[in-house]
């Protein structure tokens, strides 16, 4: 599944944004990785907002009238979900536009944060050896969670022991650069995003 569904020959009349980006996401967690997304991507002078809609059905539902409300105002709307789970397919087929990025993270967004071994390691305190590519992990958000509570375990990291806590301490380190080096659907979205800015 790309991650432009509209196809290659909309990035030009993309380019002609006004500068104004919108993420519409499923959870806070979500939230949090697009935020480092967009502070690590966006050039100086893009406004870019961040909504979350709740579930991947209720994103998906919500995300056809929400995207059409915000391209006329003049933004480029960014839909991330999560791909694992389980969802309406026929809602995604909805997402199609000039001005509209589909953007599934392959699995669980949890494997786009585990793509930065470097982060992980300095979060976590323990080496995340893979595999890599991360799209490869069959459930990322568990190997995620797995790895931080074996480093609570370990005493490694004994003051972090919430989930939001494990993506916050990630989020310090992360690098989309390094991520998308062993992530091929946070790399599609980051070609998306680097065709606009040219």
């Amino acid at each position: 599944m790309g991650c432009l569904r509209s196809g290659e020959a909309h990035i030009g009349k993309l380019h002609d944004a006004k500068g104004k980006f919108a993420f519409l996401c499923e959870g806070s967690n979500d939230v949090l990785v697009v935020k480092s997304i967009i502070r690590q991507l966006m050039p100086d002078g893009v406004f870019a907002m961040t909504k979350q809609l709740g579930g991947v059905n209720r994103l998906l539902k919500e995300a056809v009238g929400v995207a059409r409300k915000l391209i006329a105002k003049g933004y480029v709307v960014v839909v991330v979900y999560d791909e694992a789970d389980e969802k309406d397919d026929k809602a995604i087929e909805e997402l199609e536009g000039p001005s509209l990025i589909v953007a599934p993270a392959k699995r669980k967004i949890e494997a786009w944060l585990l793509a930065d071994g470097d982060a992980v390691y300095r979060a976590s305190g323990l080496t995340f050896r893979g595999p890599f590519p991360t799209d490869l992990i069959e459930d990322p958000k568990y190997a995620f969670l797995h790895h931080f509570h074996r480093a609570v375990r370990e005493r490694k990291r004994s003051y972090i022991f919430r989930e939001r806590d494990f993506f916050k301490a990630t989020l310090l380190y992360w690098d989309v650069g390094r991520a998308r080096q062993h992530n091929e659907s946070l790399n599609e979205l980051c070609k998306k995003i680097d065709a606009l800015k040219r």
